[in-house]
């Protein structure tokens, strides 16, 4: 067992006897060849079996009458002790386990001891994984295109235009209307003067034949 574990009645017909676990399996029980003899008609003849197990207390139930509890709670399988731990055989006994070594593990069964805060562990950085990088494709240089260079010659001249003309655009204007209006003069001149000429009887006979031949006289 482990060194300096122990336990201490608190109820029960001896309150405050203490019982030592220095053997590797021990039975508690009312029959007197028990490890441990408890006289109590709660406590069965073999009521719950302590032993060691990898340096740890372990405590199970004989298929006792009145079942075995810790803190509270009934057994139904092996349980590891915890130091401070309250096991109760039945209604009427209740014993304290004391132990000098605290056991961290988790318990076998029935109700979780008290475990110790296990330290926090934070898993390594993982370095950031460095790819080399990639060369760029080197593409053909692609040349210029070749544009044809246009000389000013190619282009028509564009018309240029002079002072000159607009003044013999002008002039030429001012000479077509001078013949409109002399020919309407001289139309007039010529009416006139056939009027006259008839009004005296002075036409010759050739001027009325046009007129004969459109029947107008």
């Amino acid at each position: 067992m482990t060194d300096g574990s122990q336990l201490v009645m608190r109820e029960g017909p001896q309150p405050g006897q203490t019982f030592i676990l220095d053997q590797d399996s021990l039975v508690v029980g009312r029959d007197p060849s028990s490890d441990i003899v408890i006289s109590d008609p709660q406590v069965s003849r073999q009521h719950a079996r302590i032993r060691c197990q990898g340096g740890l207390t372990v405590i199970e139930d004989m298929g006792s009458t009145n079942g075995t509890f810790v803190n509270g709670m009934q057994l139904t399988s092996p349980h590891t002790l915890a130091n401070g731990d309250m096991i109760s055989l039945g209604d009427a006994v209740t014993l304290t386990y004391h132990a000098e070594e605290i056991a961290t593990t988790e318990p076998l069964g029935g109700r979780p001891a008290a475990l110790a805060t296990p330290p926090s562990y934070e898993p390594p950085p993982v370095p950031p994984q460095v790819y080399p990088a990639e060369p760029a494709p080197a593409y053909p240089a692609e040349p210029a295109p070749a544009y044809p260079v246009e000389s000013a010659s190619t282009y028509p001249a564009a018309p240029s235009y002079s002072a000159a003309q607009p003044a013999a655009e002008t002039s030429r204007t001012t000479w077509l209307w001078v013949g409109c209006v002399s020919l309407v003069l001289l139309a007039i001149v010529a009416c006139v003067a056939v009027f006259v000429l008839d009004y005296l009887e002075l036409l010759p006979a050739f001027f009325y034949e046009p007129l004969r031949w459109l029947g107008l006289i």
